[in-house]
């Protein structure tokens, strides 16, 4: 009998052990409450009789707040250490989690959520960052892998879990839940993990911050209220377009830029890869946020019913993303990118057209398509940007990953929900969700479109 094969986990010391636990933890936190939250909102909604305009707040003000200060999570870090900043991330993620289960308004859960936002802005790249410091670069795609794996497979039970949780106690034990693992993370985390920090850290920009931060809140809130704001929300929208505009401008002349405005005007197959990530996460948020109000709004059924719908919407994610990336390496982005689109497209487009029959099973097989759809455009789509870009600048891509999915979060809940107040009103009913999921599957195809003209049709790199 030949030996049997030593586990990657076998092999690691016990401080490694410890300082993935801890990443782990925060992987945890982070996805399940991207999703879990979207199965309350119904409740929610009958606790604060918020409209649904104002209800989707409670996932853009986190969604926002992710994109925004993630983008200098990286060089707080670099200034004020590794360790010291992930701490910081999750302890304040933990004390928004305990005010936002002791709401006592709508307007305050809002606030905390983008609270709650901020401290997962800072978590999500330093968990990253400090497991691949501890784990080495040897072992740092396994680590990366299991960080995602683990990620996703709490995106896909956080929705079930939330439907049990909502059904047979409250939405406020949501957050509640958070505290142990927070603990449990600043412990493993104070304990374990090395502190590090960069000898010259590059500074952080405040003018281009202040444009990104003012410039999308600007445009998210222009269009999330256009149909309660007729009159301002136009003018909110331009105004955040001109201030993103002059963001535009300045970090084409700025030294330290925050986002690498240059770099995307000189690599189209980057441009096109963060363009494939944010067409699929607009739909995959969008779509999640308000499949959930339909089915229980739209079509009685429970909130246990309506996490597990969404769970089968993601259900591939987990299972599929390391075969993927692994044909990636192999044959190039290109093929499952634009396969992966075109399934998102077609489920979205079942979606919409059975919607209106308001029959749980005609949705099945348009939720299990988008669901396949998942996994071919992430992995890859990350990858190809990766393969565009030098080594020597892993980071940048990453974070341009990160930050391209953030933007798609957060512009696929206000479009969609614009969509849904101007085509219905109030709560979403089957005409307009149809509507919103026919948007997504139009956003899903025209990102298709660019990515064929674009993407090389070889497997080829061009690293910038």
């Amino acid at each position: 009998m030949g030996a049997k094969p030593v586990s990657v986990w076998s092999t690691l010391d016990r401080r490694q052990r410890h300082v993935l636990m801890c990443t782990l933890a925060v992987n945890a936190l982070l996805f399940f409450d991207q999703t879990s939250v979207t199965v309350a909102l119904p409740a929610m909604h009958r606790e604060f009789g918020a409209p649904t305009v104002a209800l989707q707040w409670t996932i853009t003000a986190y969604l926002l707040a992710l994109a925004v200060f993630m983008v200098v999570a990286g060089r707080l870090a670099d200034r004020f250490g590794r360790r010291r900043m992930l701490l910081a991330g999750i302890g304040l993620f933990g004390l928004a989690s305990a005010a936002c289960a002791a709401a006592p308004s709508f307007g305050f859960l809002i606030a905390t959520r983008f609270v709650q936002g901020i401290g997962g802005a800072i978590m999500q790249p330093l968990a990253l960052g400090n497991t691949s410091r501890a784990i080495g670069e040897q072992r740092r795609g396994w680590a990366v892998g299991l960080l995602s794996t683990g990620g996703t497979t709490f995106l896909t039970v956080g929705p079930v879990l939330s439907g049990v949780i909502v059904d047979v106690a409250s939405w406020r034990w949501l957050f509640v839940i958070n505290l142990p693992v927070v603990v449990f993370a600043l412990y493993q985390g104070r304990r374990w993990i090395t502190p590090s920090r960069e000898a010259q850290p590059t500074r952080i920009e405040g003018a281009g911050l202040l444009l990104l931060i003012t410039g999308l809140a600007s445009v998210v809130i222009g269009v999330s209220q256009l149909s309660v704001w007729r009159s301002v929300a136009p003018v909110l929208i331009l105004v955040g377009a001109l201030l993103l505009g002059l963001l535009v401008r300045h970090e084409l002349r700025s030294n330290h830029p925050l986002v690498p405005v240059a770099l995307l005007g000189r690599n189209r197959y980057l441009l096109a890869a963060l363009t494939a990530l944010f067409a699929i996460q607009f739909a995959v948020l969008g779509t999640s946020v308000y499949l959930v109000i339909f089915l229980q709004h739209g079509m009685g059924e429970r909130a246990l019913t309506a996490g597990l719908v969404l769970a089968l919407s993601g259900m591939f994610t987990p299972l599929l993303s390391l075969s993927t990336g692994r044909f990636t390496d192999r044959h190039g982005p290109r093929g499952l990118v634009l396969g992966g689109l075109a399934l998102a497209t077609a489920g979205l487009i079942w979606v919409g057209l059975a919607a209106p029959h308001r029959e749980l099973w005609l949705l099945i097989p348009g939720l299990l398509a988008f669901s396949l759809s998942r996994p071919a455009v992430f992995t890859p789509a990350s990858a190809g940007a990766f393969t565009t870009i030098s080594p020597n600048r892993s980071g940048l891509a990453s974070g341009l990953v990160t930050e391209a999915r953030q933007l798609g979060s957060v512009f696929g809940v206000a479009v969609l929900g614009a969509v849904i107040a101007g085509t219905h009103g109030d709560l979403p009913g089957a005409e307009g969700f149809s509507a919103a999921m026919l948007v997504a599957a139009a956003v899903t195809a025209i990102a298709g479109i660019i990515t064929a003209f674009v993407l090389p049709r070889k497997h080829q790199s061009t690293p910038r």
